[in-house]
């Protein structure tokens, strides 16, 4: 629905097709902004999102190309929106480390972690899996709601995702935790800090991690579940706490309405 609205003015007879890749082809870092970045690990199987299987067909051989992935799989846009993804990690990862924090006071940098990902605290952990579950819900409403979506019936669990994507890369598989953990392409990605006077830090809130998986990822699903009828008490507690650091006004906090000043900045179905 936001590329339609986007290409509303194209010209007349203007013939395109919309597709995208469900997750990121690799997981990147910046050696050098603007310049040379570095490849941490290379997913093993991507899906395309197309909204028809023959669009899928005219693309699978020059992304695979483009890509250097064999293993392309097709699915569809509402599929690819509800995948375990950026919203499925950073912000419980964050909110478990930075929940009762004030948005000022410094914190002593031996106290907090370095790494996001194969660092995770206990509280990190435990709403990352709290998260994870409420998605799980969602898409099983929707399978509900959608019964010949062939594509809603998959495993949307991040454990299950993790390795599907990453294979070999996965050191440990043991549960939804060790799986990010070991996973060696997540492990040199780093948890933003800006250090104060004082020398304690403070999360980096001009960040991604705060700024774009809050309206493109858990306000969408919150939206989504809205419709499907499921409670996700988690997300909506992430989006009162993540819209107040980023000073936006999203979600009404009493009633749970996205009616806020700033949901035309938000991606909602």
């Amino acid at each position: 629905w936001v590329a339609r609205n986007a290409l509303a003015e194209a010209p007349d007879g203007a013939i395109y097709e919309l597709f995208g890749t469900q997750l990121i082809p690799w997981t990147c870092g910046t050696l050098k902004y603007g310049e040379r970045g570095v490849v941490f690990g290379a997913k093993r199987m991507l899906r395309i999102a197309t909204e028809t299987p023959a669009v899928y067909a005219e693309l699978e051989a020059p992304l695979q190309a483009i890509l250097q992935i064999p293993d392309l799989r097709p699915t569809d846009f509402l599929a690819c929106c509800m995948w375990p993804n950026n919203p499925s990690l950073h912000p419980p990862i964050l909110f478990g480390l930075f929940e009762h924090w004030d948005g000022k006071t410094g914190y002593d940098a031996a106290e907090l972690p370095v790494w996001i990902y194969k660092d995770l605290r206990t509280e990190s952990s435990r709403y990352l899996v709290e998260l994870d579950n409420e998605v799980q819900a969602i898409v099983a409403a929707l399978s509900k709601a959608h019964p010949n979506n062939p594509h809603l019936k998959l495993d949307y669990s991040m454990k299950a995702c993790i390795e599907e994507n990453y294979k070999e890369q996965v050191l440990n598989r043991w549960d939804t935790i060790s799986a990010i953990q070991t996973n060696v392409a997540f492990g040199k990605h780093k948890i933003p800090y800006t250090t104060l006077k004082d020398k304690t830090i403070v999360p980096t809130i001009k960040h991604k991690f705060f700024e774009t998986d809050l309206p493109f990822g858990l306000v969408t699903w919150h939206d989504i579940a809205q419709m499907a009828g499921v409670a996700t008490p988690l997300i909506d507690r992430i989006i009162v706490w993540n819209q107040k650091l980023v000073e936006k006004d999203f979600m009404n906090v009493k009633t749970g309405a996205l009616d806020g000043k700033d949901i035309d900045e938000c991606v909602v179905p």
